[in-house]
């Protein structure tokens, strides 16, 4: 008998002798070859040379007869050589990976897609096809048996062709880093689902008035603790974006009671399952709601990467603290403060105040400068440079020995505070 001396044709007759293909499945087994083919036209153009082989083959020596009547059922093309070889028209089996569904699959999931993408308004998409479907499953038991390396698979090529079809009708591009949503499909029950990313925004806050929190405080009566949070003035966005809800993300928070100056704290805002992707940064900051005692700086739409690379940033503060001492006190005491905590570390357990919502861990920080003023003997206004997450307040007071040094201990006097302000954050 003669030898089939091409390794694509070779290898496809072992597969057709055992599975019935259809073009496309066979055509992806050996995707690797033929530059600018789809799989249909591949494995269609490999069916049909193969017949046309074994024809020649056939024609030499009807011994090649057996080939022939081996792979008729599972080929599907070219009716006229098998019947006439075989004696009657060969009924084809059902592929054995798709069970000749695939086409009817693309068009009812593409159909699928586009209806409920009219529910988005979106600028990109991908498409994502879950895995370990039947379809696959049979695909990989193939590929395994025959030991291939030319494969494409199928969750590959369904999204390439869904991609493909969804933004000729729509008009819109496929993003693979970054999209607006993604659209999951389940190849076994044929559901499609629409995924929105999370929109974030970068934006700073600056706050002009005390008793005011990040987000709303409630009490477990329905009461509000604080009048105005951050919260309320960013929640107009979830209308504007149509979202489900927001969440903020800052590099640590103030208290309630300190206001935050200068350019402001760093804030992005996250806007989940949001349903219109096109709204502009200018018609963002335009929906802001103006109030008196918060001023929201919009800046920029940011990437999902950069809130990782936001919330592992180290910042450098400075407040404003004024303070009020017991005792009387000297410039020279003034003079004191600056030389004991400037460029000092300073040793802090977790206050008291918020120990019961915290581990009692120990923290160092540093002090980088301080800077004194003796408004009169008993009032002293300064500011501090330090590390974020310096807990300012524990480092006057002393907080009954957890700060160490503290400013009440090095003055032997009781200081209370009167006003805490940040008035400039950096990183």
């Amino acid at each position: 008998m003669s030898r089939l001396d091409c390794e694509i044709i070779s290898k496809a007759v072992e597969i057709l002798r055992k599975y019935p293909l259809c073009s496309r499945c066979l055509g992806r087994l050996f995707a690797k070859y033929g530059l600018g083919l789809s799989n249909i036209t591949r494995g269609n153009a490999i069916k049909v040379l193969l017949l046309m082989e074994l024809h020649r083959l056939i024609t030499n020596d009807v011994g090649n007869l057996s080939l022939l009547k081996g792979i008729s059922s599972n080929v599907g093309v070219m009716p006229q050589l098998i019947s006439r070889y075989s004696g009657t028209t060969p009924r084809g089996s059902k592929c054995y990976i798709c069970s000749n569904k695939i086409e009817e699959v693309i068009s009812k999931l593409v159909q699928d897609i586009i209806s409920e993408l009219d529910r988005f308004k979106v600028r990109n998409f991908i498409i994502s096809v879950r895995k370990g479907s039947e379809m696959e499953r049979r695909e990989l038991e193939i590929i395994t048996e025959f030991n291939l390396d030319s494969w494409e698979s199928i969750r590959r090529e369904l999204k390439r062709e869904l991609g493909k079809k969804v933004k000729a009708l729509l008009n819109i591009e496929p993003e693979f880093r970054y999209p607006d949503v993604s659209v999951l499909v389940d190849l076994d029950t044929l559901d499609v689902r629409i995924i929105p990313t999370p929109t974030y925004i970068l934006c700073r806050y600056v706050k002009l008035g005390r008793r005011v929190s990040q987000v709303r405080w409630v009490s477990k009566d329905g009461v509000r603790k604080y009048p105005i949070a951050v919260e309320d003035v960013v929640e107009p966005l979830i209308k504007l974006f149509d979202a489900e809800e927001l969440q903020l993300h800052t590099i640590g928070r103030e208290d309630v009671d300190v206001r935050v100056l200068g350019s402001g704290r760093p804030l992005v805002i996250e806007l989940k399952q949001a349903k219109d992707k096109r709204v502009g940064i200018e018609e963002v900051a335009k929906s802001v709601p103006h109030n008196e005692l918060i001023t929201l700086l919009i800046d920029r739409y940011a990437e999902p990467k950069y809130i990782r690379e936001f919330k592992s940033k180290k910042a450098l503060k400075v407040y404003r603290l004024l303070i009020l001492s017991k005792k009387p006190l000297s410039s020279e005491e003034a003079e004191l403060l600056v030389r004991e905590f400037s460029n000092r570390v300073v040793r802090q357990k977790v206050p008291t105040r918020i120990l019961r919502r915290r581990d009692d861990t120990v923290h160092l920080k540093r002090i980088y400068d301080i800077k004194v003023r003796l408004v009169d003997e008993h009032l002293i206004e300064m500011l501090v440079k330090c590390d974020d997450g310096l807990y300012v307040k524990e480092l006057v007071h002393g907080d009954g020995g957890r700060t160490y040094p503290n400013m009440a201990e090095v003055l032997n006097s009781d200081l209370t505070i009167l006003e805490v302000d940040v008035i400039d954050i950096t990183y």
